[in-house]
This record gives structure tokens, C-alpha cells and sequence, in this order.
């Protein structure tokens, strides 16, 4: 019984956000796209360099510790992207 009523809050709770994403001024999904590439290119980046670090090339001289800034530090780029997206919207519909 709980999982039934688990499983339609959930899907409650994803209808009403794709309602909201589909009612988005269309700067405010740009932004929210250029934070998801720039999210996604960054990734890629700490992937690569990460790879390299594991197969033994060293471009930074052996600083494993950039790998976690680019991800920390897109991650917060991202994020601040989703939220000025949402606050774009707010002060947009006003």
C-alpha cells in the first residue's frame, strides 16, 4: 500500500515539474541549456584528464586534485545557472 501511494506522489511530483519546464520563458531554458553544455563539457574535460592521469601522461604535473575542482566547480556553475534560470522566470512572469 505505501509503495503504491510512494509511486503516485512521484509521479504526481515529475507531472507537475514537466508542466513547469514546459511553461518556461524561452531565455530562461536557454539558460538552463547553456548550464546543462557547459555542465557536460566540463565533465568531459575531468574525464579526459583523468584518463590521461591513469594511462601516464602528465599535463599538470601530477595535480590529481584538478580533476576535482573542474567537477566541484561546474557542478556550482551549473547549479547557479538553474537557480538564475528559475529567478529569470519569476521576474519575467511578474
Amino acid at each position: 500500500m505505501n509503495e503504491k501511494n510512494t509511486t503516485s506522489r512521484f509521479r504526481a511530483l515529475v507531472t507537475i515539474a514537466s508542466k513547469k519546464f514546459a511553461e518556461l520563458n524561452i531565455h530562461s531554458k536557454l539558460i538552463l541549456k547553456i548550464g546543462a553544455i557547459v555542465f557536460l563539457a566540463f565533465l568531459l574535460l575531468a574525464l579526459y584528464i583523468s584518463i590521461s592521469f591513469t594511462a601516464g601522461f602528465s599535463y599538470f604535473g601530477g595535480q590529481v586534485k584538478i580533476i576535482e575542482w573542474i567537477v566541484i566547480y561546474s557542478f556550482r556553475f551549473w547549479i547557479m545557472m538553474v537557480f538564475g534560470s528559475l529567478i529569470l522566470d519569476i521576474l519575467i512572469k511578474r
